[in-house]
């Protein structure tokens, strides 16, 4: 049974995160419908991580098996033809022994922040838009708190703690283009909810209502964070393969 790999790309607004559920819209709910109508059997999706409701993805890795052959460039335009708009599948390959859940080797998922009193209608399903003035200075120096080898408990979502929340946090990059923030972050995995609530720490260290202490009461698990940044301004931005 050949293994197909998908990249793909979609629209997080009005999906319920990437894993099915009942009676709710999903990005692998609806990719694993229009794999069925092409292939006429039944389909297991693997993705490369969970998304959650509103989270966009501009780059995502799944696989799956399938009994029929076909060729990847006619299974791309199969998918396209079939897909809704918030959802595109950038290209197709056969590959044994992929498995999007474990060969992948790191994400990147980038933060936006428009930091003005200023409203852009093509941009406002990306960002979290944020009017008071941040002070950069102090979120960078947050950025190189974050930066390394840390316990992350609290910032995960409470199911999570029960995990491993030790994460090596490789990269944490903080830009800004005009009136828009950027924040990525870069790790071989990632805890649900912890780079929105990194953000939301962040931002809230920016308009100066906590400190940096407060960062280390978290990073030292004494607290629980307690700020999590919207989803909306939350992108998948690259998969490390």
């Amino acid at each position: 049974m050949p293994n197909y790999v998908l990249l793909l790309s979609y629209v997080g607004t009005n999906f319920h995160g990437w894993q099915v559920q009942p009676n709710l819209r999903t990005v692998q709910g609806v990719i694993k419908e229009s794999l069925e109508k092409v292939f006429r059997e039944d389909i297991k999706l693997v993705g490369c991580c969970r998304t959650d409701a509103g989270v966009h993805a501009k780059e995502y890795v799944a696989n799956f098996y399938a009994k029929k052959e076909m060729e990847p460039y006619k299974l791309l335009k199969a998918l396209n033809s079939l897909l809704p708009e918030d959802v595109g599948i950038k290209r197709v390959w056969v590959q044994e022994g992929f498995n999007a859940r474990y060969s992948v080797k790191g994400k990147v998922y980038v933060y936006r922040v428009l930091n003005s009193f200023s409203r852009d209608a093509f941009i406002e399903p990306f960002v979290w838009r944020v009017p008071q003035k941040l002070d950069l200075s102090k979120m960078q120096k947050a950025c190189e708190l974050l930066t390394g080898r840390r316990d992350f408990a609290a910032f995960a979502k409470k199911e999570e703690e029960d995990k491993n929340t030790v994460i090596d946090l490789e990269e944490v990059r903080l830009s800004k283009v005009e009136d828009i923030i950027e924040i990525s972050f870069r790790a071989r995995s990632f805890l649900r909810y912890m780079v929105r609530r990194m953000v939301g720490c962040m931002v809230q260290i920016g308009l100066g209502r906590i400190n940096l202490s407060h960062l280390e009461e978290y990073l030292s698990n004494r607290k629980t964070c307690p700020y999590t940044a919207k989803a909306k301004g939350l992108t998948l931005e690259k998969v490390l393969l």
